[in-house]
C-alpha cells in the first residue's frame, strides 16, 4: 500500500466512525435517599445513592464485566461522620457489541452505604452531607455522567428501615449465617462451583442466575449454566483461556424471588475455595498438548499408523506416481525373470528408503540433545514456517518442481546389483523430497517436540509405508496391470492435501504467539504473505514456456522476495528485559527511549531513576499524579485500527527529534490505546468533545493549566511550535 492511498483510507475510516460531537443531555439521574432525616448519635444509618436512568439506558455494577465502569461516589462529610463502602443490589446481564457481556443496572437502583454518625452530636443538631457521583451511562453508545447532591440529618433517634429500604436489602449479598458451604474445582477450562447446604432447608424452586466477581477469569459470553438437585447446586462455566486460578472465586447467586422463602433474601454471597483437578491448561500448553502425540502409548501408536499411511499416499503424488512403474520394471530386468531375485531387490530398495530417512533422522537429533527444547526457540518456528508456507503454495499448484529428478530416478533404474537397488531406494526419497517436503517438514516438525527414540519409530513408520507398494508389487507383479493410470484426480489429491499443512501452519503460529509480541508475530504472517506471493509469481513467470530471459528475472525476482521475507520475519525486536550495554548507552547519550522497547518491569524501573520513557501507558491516576507534580503531558490517543494514528506515529510522533523536543521541554508522553474497548478512555475522550482517535492533548506544567487540542494531522513543526508555547 503506498502513501497516497493511506488517506483514502483514513477517509473510509472516518465516514464509519461515531460522529464527533459535544456532550449530551445526561440520561442518568443522582440523588441521595437517607434512611430517615434524624439518627441517634453513634448510630449506622444508611444512606441510598439513587440512580435513575432513561429507558434503555443502564449503568453499571461493581464488576461491570467485560465492558463498563463501576460507579464511584465521594464524600463530604462533617466531623465524626464516616462513609462505608458500597453495597451493591443484585445486577442484570447486558449483551454489549461484539458479544461483549456486561453486569449492571437499568430503569433505576439504589447503592446503598451505611454512614457511621459521631457519638458526641448534640440532640438537635444538624449536620449537612453532601456526595459526588461518578457513572458511565450505555445505550447504543457510553457517555460519561455525574451529579451531586447533599442532604441534612438532625440529631436525634434513628427512624426505622423504610420499606423501599427493606426492598433494597433483599437484593443485597447475604451468606444466611453459614446455612452453605461453597467449594470450586477447575478441570481445564471448565470450572465447577458447588454449594450444599444442610437436609433441613430447601432451595425454593425458581431461576437462579450466578453473577462472577474475579476480573479477568470468566468467559462471560458462554453464560453460567446452575442447577439444583437435592441438597446440592452446581454452577458451571467457562475460564478465560491461560487465566491463573485464584485461591478463592466470588460471586453471588440470585433467585428470582426468594432463595429459602418467598419474598425473603435473594442473594446469596459465594466464597468458594478453589481446587485444581487437572494440570492448568494455558494457551502455551494448548498447542504443546495438541502435538504431544508420543505421552501416552495410544496416542504414540496413532502417531505412527498416521506416518505409515502418509507414507503409502506420498506414492500418490504427481511426482511419485508415474515411478511406480519404472521401479518394478527396473527390478524384473535387474532379476532377469527370477522372481525371487525380484522380491529381494524390492527389499533392498525399501532398505535404501529406511536408510536414508534414519539419515534424516539422525540429522534432525543432531540439532540438540533434547528435540522438544528447540521449539522453545522462536527461530526455528519462524524458519519452519516459511519453509512450510513454500511447500504448502507447491501443493496447492502454484508453481511446480521436481520433474527433472523425477526422470533422473526412472534413467537410474537400468542400473546393475542389489547396490543399484538399494542407491536408488535413497534417490527415490530425494527425488520424492519436492513433493514430499511438506510431509517430511511436518514430521520434523512433529519430531523437534518428542524424545528421538520416538521421532527414529515415527520416521521408520513414514518409509515402510513409502516402500510398502513397490515390495507389494513385486511379490506380486500382476498387480502392476491394475494400477490406475495418472490422471486429474492426483492434481485434486496433492491440492487436497495442502489443507492438512495449512492446519500445521495455524499450530505453528499458534506456538509462535506465545512466545513473540503481536507485532513481531505479525511480522512474520507479512512473511509468510510475501512468501505466497513469491510462489504465485514463479508458477505464473518461472514456468518452463516462458522465454529464458522472463524465467530469469522470474527466478532472480522470486529469490529476492524470498530473501526479503527472511528478513522481515528474523528482524523482529522483543521488548529489552535488562539494561544491556546498548541500552546504556542510549541513556547516557540522552537518546530517546519508547515503553514499547521495554518490558514493563524494566520500564518501570527506568521511570522510577528517573529516565525519560516516552508514551507510557496512560491512567487517570499517572495523569492527576503528574499534573500535581507540575510535570507537562502530552497524549496521544491512538487505536491500532486508526490509519491516521499510524501516519501521525510514521511521520512525527516516533520520530528521534520529534520524541527529543519533549525530552527538551521536559514533557511527559502518554499513550492512551483505545485498540480495545475502554470506557476509561472513551470518558477522557468525551470530556474532550471527541468520540473517536486520533486524539491528541497538551497539557502545560502546573496542574491548573488546561488541555490544548492539537489538530488530528501532525507534523514535526507543528509540535515544536506547541512546545514553544509553553
Amino acid at each position: 500500500m503506498t502513501f497516497m492511498k493511506l488517506p483514502l483510507f483514513a477517509f473510509c475510516l472516518a465516514l464509519f466512525s461515531p460522529n464527533l460531537q459535544a456532550f449530551e443531555d445526561q440520561n442518568t439521574t443522582f440523588s441521595l435517599v437517607p434512611q430517615g432525616t434524624s439518627f441517634t448519635p453513634g448510630d449506622t444509618i444508611w444512606v441510598a445513592a439513587h440512580l435513575e436512568m432513561n429507558p434503555d439506558w443502564h449503568t453499571y455494577w461493581e464488576f461491570q464485566g467485560d465492558s463498563g465502569l463501576a460507579t464511584e461516589i465521594t464524600w463530604t462529610l462533617p466531623e465524626g461522620f464516616e462513609a462505608g463502602e458500597i453495597h451493591w443490589p443484585a445486577p442484570y446481564r447486558f449483551i454489549e457489541p461484539g458479544d461483549l457481556v456486561s453486569h449492571g443496572y437499568k430503569d433505576s437502583v439504589k447503592l446503598m452505604i451505611p454512614i457511621q454518625t459521631p457519638a458526641n452530636a448534640e440532640p438537635g443538631e444538624t449536620f449537612t452531607i453532601s456526595a459526588f457521583a461518578e457513572w458511565l451511562e450505555c445505550k447504543d453508545i457510553c457517555l460519561p455522567g455525574e451529579g451531586r447532591d447533599e442532604i441534612t440529618l438532625t440529631a436525634g433517634e434513628t427512624p426505622p428501615l423504610p420499606e423501599t429500604f427493606e426492598a433494597v436489602f433483599k437484593t443485597l449479598p447475604h451468606d444466611f449465617e453459614g446455612k452453605f458451604t461453597h467449594t470450586a474445582e477447575a478441570e481445564g477450562n471448565r470450572i465447577t462451583i458447588r454449594i450444599e447446604h444442610a437436609d433441613d432447608i430447601e432451595i425454593r424452586p425458581g431461576e437462579l442466575r450466578f453473577f462472577p466477581l474475579d476480573e479477568m477469569f470468566w468467559r462471560l459470553i458462554a453464560d453460567f449454566e446452575v442447577e439444583t438437585s437435592g441438597t446440592i447446586t452446581t454452577i458451571v462455566g467457562e475460564r478465560l483461556p491461560g487465566s491463573s486460578l485464584p485461591d478463592t472465586l466470588r460471586g453471588i447467586l440470585v433467585h428470582e424471588s426468594g432463595l429459602l422463602e418467598a419474598d425473603g433474601p435473594r442473594v446469596l454471597q459465594i466464597e468458594a475455595e478453589t481446587t485444581e483437578a487437572a494440570p492448568e491448561i494455558t494457551d502455551d500448553t494448548e498447542a504443546a498438548v495438541a502435538m504431544d502425540i508420543g505421552s501416552e502409548p495410544r496416542n504414540l501408536f496413532m502417531a505412527l499408523i498416521l506416518a505409515f499411511v502418509a507414507g503409502i499416499a506420498i506414492n500418490l503424488l504427481p511426482c511419485v506416481f508415474p515411478v511406480l512403474g519404472l521401479k518394478i520394471s527396473g527390478f524384473m530386468e535387474q532379476a532377469h525373470g527370477d522372481p525371487k531375485a525380484m522380491k529381494i531387490h524390492s527389499l533392498v530398495f525399501a532398505g535404501g528408503i529406511l536408510v536414508s530417512l534414519w539419515i534424516l533422522a539422525a540429522i534432525v537429533g543432531a540439532l540438540g540433545a533434547a528435540w522438544g527444547a528447540q521449539f522453545q526457540d522462536p527461530r526455528l518456528v519462524i524458519a519452519l514456517l516459511l519453509v512450510l508456507t513454500l511447500f504448502t503454495m507447491n501443493l496447492f499448484g502454484l508453481f511446480e518442481m521436481g520433474n527433472s529428478m523425477t526422470t533422473m530416478g526412472g534413467k537410474l533404474t537400468q542400473k546393475e546389483g542389489y547396490s543399484g537397488s538399494f542407491f536408488q531406494g535413497v534417490l527415490m526419497t530425494v527425488i520424492a523430497t519436492p513433493c514430499t517436503g511438506p510431509f517430511l517438514a511436518g514430521m520434523i516438525g512433529w519430531m523437534l517436540t518428542q524424545t528421538v527414540w520416538i521421532g527414529f519409530l515415527a520416521f521408520t513408520s513414514l518409509g515402510l509405508g513409502i516402500a510398502l507398494p513397490y515390495v507389494v508389487l513385486a511379490f506380486s507383479p500382476k498387480l502392476t496391470e491394475k494400477l490406475p493410470p495418472p490422471g486429474m484426480w492426483m492434481v485434486t489429491l496433492k491440492q487436497g492435501s495442502a489443507f492438512a499443512m495449512v492446519a500445521f501452519l495455524w499450530v505453528l503460529l499458534y506456538v509462535l504467539a506465545s512466545q513473540l509480541s503481536a507485532s513481531a508475530t505479525m511480522r512474520v504472517v507479512g512473511a509468510m504473505m510475501i512468501i505466497c506471493f513469491a510462489a504465485w509469481a514463479l508458477g505464473k513467470w518461472g514456468e518452463p514456456g516462458r522465454k529464458p530471459k522472463v524465467q530469469r528475472y522470474a527466478k532472480i525476482s522470486v529469490l529476492l522476495l524470498v530473501l526479503f521475507s527472511g528478513w522481515l520475519a528474523f528482524s523482529y525486536h522483543e521488548p529489552a528485559t535488562e539494561v544491556t550495554d546498548a541500552l546504556s548507552q542510549k541513556i547516557e547519550a540522552g537518546e530517546p527511549i519508547r515503553w514499547d522497547d521495554l518490558t514493563e518491569e524494566l520500564a518501570l524501573q527506568l521511570v522510577d531513576e528517573g529516565v525519560p520513557v516516552h508514551y507510557r501507558p496512560f491512567t487517570p491516576e499517572l495523569l492527576d499524579s503528574l499534573r500535581r507534580d507540575g510535570r507537562a503531558v502530552f497524549i496521544d490517543f491512538t487505536a491500532e485500527w486508526c490509519t491516521i494514528c499510524k501516519i501521525n506515529k510514521f511521520t512525527t510522533l516516533h520520530r528521534e527529534e520529534v520524541m527529543k523536543a519533549f525530552q527538551d521541554q521536559e514533557v511527559v508522553t502518554l499513550r492512551a490505546d483505545w485498540t480495545l474497548r475502554d470506557d476509561i478512555i472513551a470518558e477522557k475522550l468525551a470530556r474532550h468533545g471527541r468520540r473517536g482517535v486520533p486524539v491528541y492533548l497538551l497539557y502545560g506544567p502546573g496542574e491548573d493549566a488546561e488541555a490544548q487540542l492539537l489538530p488530528e494531522r501532525l507534523n514535526p513543526g507543528m509540535i515544536r511550535e506547541y512546545l514553544d508555547k509553553l
